[in-house]
């Protein structure tokens, strides 16, 4: 075994433990995202919304909107999405300390960070775009003016939760999917080096090489 391979498999045994335990911490911090509220509604209209639901109620009548329901219908897939990474990591680091081939993990985990890319995209446009600009239209104000003075009817007004408008940033979110997404590319890229280290060692490819340089 040549000391690059040794150096390569240190790494790899230490971005195995990293890569799952923020793996772990991900799938918890994605299901955080989406139960925390995001808005907070008070005065005619009353309640709340997060991603995955909403309680609106206008003078105790039950308020429904399509477009919030849409976005909570949209983060199921997230949920999915956060509980494989939560399961990938706990099973990458048992087949670790199992002293198992924990080869299959490390696939696992890097299919994660692909899906995430995919889903990075959607999640941004749904917290950043479509719930603003849904949560925008209950900032209502039925107050109206008239010749003998104004006839107070009442108003809603919409506030973003501090705890959300900073996890919720495009920033944070791109740190933190990009923060997983590189740790599973290089663990997966250090196992694929570790494995054609062993290959080259195998006799059959080494004889295969020898005749394809020497032909």
């Amino acid at each position: 075994m040549s000391r690059e391979e040794l150096i390569l498999i240190k790494r790899l045994r230490k971005l195995v433990i990293i890569t799952s335990t923020y793996s772990i911490f991900l799938g918890v911090f994605i299901v955080y995202l989406n139960v925390i509220p995001v808005y907070v509604i008070e005065g005619v209209i009353k309640g709340y919304i997060t991603l995955t639901r909403y309680e609106l109620t206008y003078y105790d009548t039950p308020v429904r909107l399509d477009v919030l329901f849409s976005v909570n219908f949209l983060t199921i897939s997230m949920f999915i999405l956060s509980t494989y990474l939560i399961l990938t990591g706990i099973l990458t680091l048992y087949l670790f300390f199992s002293a198992k081939d924990f080869n299959t993990g490390i696939r696992l985990l890097f299919s994660g960070a692909l899906s995430l890319i995919a889903y990075s995209g959607l999640f941004i446009a749904l917290t950043n775009k479509v719930l603003p600009t849904a949560a925008a239209q209950l900032n209502l104000n039925f107050n109206q003016v008239t010749s003998a003075g104004t006839l107070y009817l009442g108003e809603s007004r919409v506030y973003e939760t501090y705890l959300a408008s900073y996890l919720l940033s495009p920033l944070t979110v791109f740190i933190v999917i990009q923060t997983y997404v590189f740790l599973a590319t290089a663990t997966y890229t250090h196992m694929v080096l570790i494995d054609e280290y062993r290959l080259t060692r195998q006799p059959p490819y080494r004889e295969i090489k020898y005749r394809i340089v020497g032909s």
